[in-house]
């Protein structure tokens, strides 16, 4: 059997080739076990054996390489065989009961608490109450506010076709010369509602025609006198013209009016909604200024509104038994 021949390997590269960088410090028993195993190391070299020095190399890297391997002894766990059966229940859990809330009893009414809460509950029933009866009054007014719209625009349209003479004499402060031989010229009726929020219903309707005749008058004021006499004019709605005369100062001296024989009629059917009534409000209706009246819930209707219509015409009528007094 052919052996190769053993060469011998001089000191210096021996040492050269197992030479490594330095370890840091170790105890005593593991720096023995190093110098054997690198003594065992350099036999297998200086042997040519190769495999045997390349196995010793792995034993070496695996012990003193990487994290160190606990040397703490575990106890054998015990086969699946070993363990003691399982105990089953005899009988099922019961849940476990959540606490109930605490409820506060309420009071008998024999205590000062008791006597209020029926204070209180009796009442919001007696404002329920009236609440509810406000709401069936403002929706009976609403329609019957509407009914008097149409009642009124119908009759101004019938009236604005016909022009029809109004015999009504209108007189004017103490003149003893009155408006007269009047006919109707023009009219028109309209309504108002609350807003929405406030339930929408209509608040007011009002009522506005004009009486023409054919003449006109002179009416003369001196001084203050004069515009005084202005602001009547102007607050009765009259058409009228001034002529005036100053001094030399331009203080007003004189003042000659005239005034057209035109009577603006308006009249204002206002819901109150509160007393459950109706408020008349007029102004130059069956004279020069104005006039106020109130008209319960349950008398307007039809009659009334033909009765207020011969008013209007200046015919004889029984308005007047309808006014709440």
């Amino acid at each position: 059997m052919f052996r190769p021949r053993q060469r011998s390997l001089p000191a210096k590269a021996g040492r050269r080739a197992i030479s490594a960088p330095a370890e840091p410090a170790c105890e005593g028993g593991e720096a023995r076990d190093l110098d054997a195993e690198a003594a065992a190391l350099l036999a297998d070299i200086a042997a040519f054996d190769i495999e045997a020095a390349r196995k010793r190399v792995q034993q070496v890297d695996a012990r003193y390489t990487g994290i160190g391997a606990s040397k703490a002894v575990y106890p054998e766990m015990l086969s699946v065989q070993d363990l003691p059966p399982a105990r089953v229940a005899e009988a099922p859990l019961r849940p476990v009961p959540l606490a109930q809330p605490v409820v506060v009893p309420a009071s008998t009414g024999g205590g000062l608490l008791g006597q209020l809460k029926d204070e209180v509950a009796n009442r919001k029933v007696v404002e329920g109450n009236a609440a509810r009866r406000v709401d069936v009054a403002r929706s009976v007014l609403d329609r019957q506010l509407r009914a008097v719209f149409e009642y009124f625009h119908d009759l101004t349209s019938q009236l604005n076709y016909l022009k029809p003479q109004v015999p009504r004499r209108y007189y004017f402060l103490d003149s003893d010369d009155a408006f007269c031989n009047l006919a109707w010229l023009e009219g028109y009726s309209d309504f108002r509602t609350q807003s929405e929020q406030d339930g929408g219903c209509i608040e007011r309707v009002t009522l506005g025609y004009t009486l023409k005749g054919p003449g006109q008058r002179t009416l003369e004021r001196a001084g203050g006198a004069v515009e005084r006499l202005r602001q009547v004019l102007f607050d009765l709605g009259l058409k009228f013209e001034c002529q005036e005369r100053r001094n030399r100062q331009r203080e007003l001296e004189h003042g000659a009016f005239t005034v057209i024989d035109e009577i603006s009629v308006q009249v204002v059917w206002r819901a109150d909604f509160e007393n459950q009534a109706v408020v008349v409000e007029s102004r130059n209706l069956e004279r020069l200024g104005y006039a106020t009246c109130t008209l319960r819930q349950d008398v307007i209707g039809a009659t009334l509104l033909d009765e207020f219509g011969r008013l209007m015409l200046g015919r004889e009528n029984s308005f007047r038994s309808y006014v709440n007094r």
